[in-house]
Formats: structure tokens, C-alpha cells, sequence
């Protein structure tokens, strides 16, 4: 089993937890909308716990967006309303391949829960 414990918190714990206070977010409002522990959400917070993929975009779609542009832009060290499109023609040809990558993930996960018919006619 893995351990996640680790010595020190990171740079994106640190700015998450800086978020809830920042935009005085509620971790028992947050951890029910995410369906994960509001007891996690603390540990991640402090740096004495980390999360998987799937829990951390949960808590990421479960919080309003403006935390969320602010959470990503002090994370990526962009600003706030810039353009994907923007990024993905500043990026370079490995970091395009890396988005492509996530991108088809995504659609296949998605297929799992839902039909293609589905997914053609919200994607249009």
C-alpha cells in the first residue's frame, strides 16, 4: 500500500488551503458537493495527506469558480481569463501531445457512463 503521508506540504496544498480561506469555503459544503471526507479535505490541507486524480478534480468541480481560477492561476502561475486557447498555442509540442493524452482519457471515461449518441450531440 501506498503511503501519501508526506514530510512537508506542497506549493498546491499549500495555495488550496489558502483558497478555502481566501474565499471562506466551507469543507463540509465542499467535501459533500465532491462526495469525499470533510476529515480529508483537512489532512490535505495541512499537508498530511494526498489525494488521488479522481477525489481532486471532484474537490476542484465542487468549488465555485472563481476559487477555482484563482486556485489555477497562483498553481500554474498564469492569470486569471486567459484563453485555453491561448495556452495550447504557447505550449510546446510535448505539452500538446500531454493535453491530447488528457483529453482523449477524458472522452474515455466518459464513454464508460455514457453513450456515444450522448456525448456527439453535447459536444455539438
Amino acid at each position: 500500500m501506498q503511503n501519501f503521508v508526506t514530510e512537508e506540504t506542497s506549493l498546491y496544498q499549500q495555495l488550496f488551503d489558502e483558497m478555502f480561506d481566501r474565499f471562506n469555503l466551507s469543507a463540509k459544503v465542499v467535501a459533500k458537493q465532491a462526495g469525499v471526507s470533510e476529515v480529508l479535505i483537512s489532512r490535505f490541507r495541512k499537508g498530511k495527506a494526498d489525494l488521488g486524480t479522481r477525489k481532486f478534480l471532484a474537490l476542484l468541480g465542487a468549488i465555485p469558480i472563481e476559487a477555482r481560477e484563482w486556485y489555477l492561476s497562483q498553481l500554474l502561475g498564469t492569470k486569471p481569463g486567459v484563453s485555453l486557447q491561448k495556452l495550447v498555442s504557447a505550449a510546446s509540442a510535448i505539452e500538446r501531445v500531454e493535453i491530447i493524452n488528457l483529453i482523449a482519457h477524458s472522452f474515455l471515461e466518459d464513454r464508460k457512463t455514457t453513450g456515444t449518441s450522448e456525448l456527439i450531440s453535447s459536444a455539438v
